[in-house]
């Protein structure tokens, strides 16, 4: 008997020749390394930018930082503007909501008069400079040249170039509001009472005290100054000895007394 022939499997068109596995070897090699080398890439950019950002916010969270050796600018802090406390608002009318108008008037016209005062007293500038015109546009057209002719009423006058500091002490403001029967504000009095104490650059003390009655009125929408009935500025000085300091006794500056009377 012959024996059976040997059954050979049919050979596999779609079997990867040892060729082919290679090539497909290295193509998944190549493909993993590129994956390798773009995840690495991202990493670095990652933390590049990462540094970037904290460098940046370090710079801008400490902007008097200089360079070593450099001099770092001191920083000056802001002088906080005067704003006038309001006291007692009347309302004189017999309009519903005349109360409540004379209220909301009398927070502008305190505005008005705190960026005045802050001007003309509490501003280091206006002691080396002199007033600025803009302060005089609290005043009417009408009235204004007047008011500035007398200056010395409403401001440190002469004595303002030797202030040194100057802070507020006690200061008071009411307002009378005049509306119609609607309760529509039509005119207003203000009467203030401004005390500060300031250092002269010669180390003397002084005291200043305001006092003032100011009538007000809407024009072009805007309540203006039309009126002053009084007015008046005072400038006390404290006296120094050389070997005691400063003495019970004190006088009274050059700054005028002034009372002006409306129109």
């Amino acid at each position: 008997m012959r024996p059976a022939p040997r059954i050979e499997p049919a050979p596999d068109d779609h079997a990867p020749q040892p060729e082919d596995v290679k090539a497909s070897r290295a193509a998944r090699s190549g493909v993993a390394r590129s994956r390798r080398r773009l995840f690495v890439g991202l990493v670095i950019l990652v933390v590049v930018l990462a540094g970037a950002a904290i460098g940046a916010w370090a710079v801008l969270s400490n902007p008097t930082s200089s360079p070593a050796g450099s001099a770092t600018p001191a920083t000056v802090p802001n002088r906080p503007p005067f704003f006038f406390r309001i006291g007692v608002v009347r309302a004189d009318s017999t309009g519903r909501d005349a109360l409540n108008a004379a209220r909301d008037s009398s927070v502008v016209i305190a505005g008005r008069l705190s960026s005045f005062y802050d001007t003309v007293f509490m501003d280091p500038a206006t002691w080396k400079e002199g007033v600025p015109d803009r302060a005089w546009l609290l005043f009417d057209s009408s009235v204004r040249a007047r008011a500035r002719q007398e200056s010395a009423s409403f401001t440190l006058g002469s004595q303002a170039a030797s202030l040194k500091s100057l802070r507020v002490e006690n200061t008071s403001l009411s307002v009378d509001v005049l509306a119609d029967p609607r309760g529509n504000p039509q005119a207003a009095v203000a009467t203030v009472e401004f005390k500060a104490e300031g250092l002269l650059v010669t180390g003397q003390l002084a005291t200043i005290t305001n006092t003032a009655s100011f009538l007000f009125r809407i024009e072009g929408g805007e309540w203006v100054v039309f009126g002053y009935p009084s007015a008046n500025t005072a400038i006390e000085t404290q006296a120094l000895t050389p070997s005691a300091g400063p003495s019970s006794s004190s006088g009274t500056s050059a700054s005028p007394t002034s009372a002006s009377t409306s129109p």
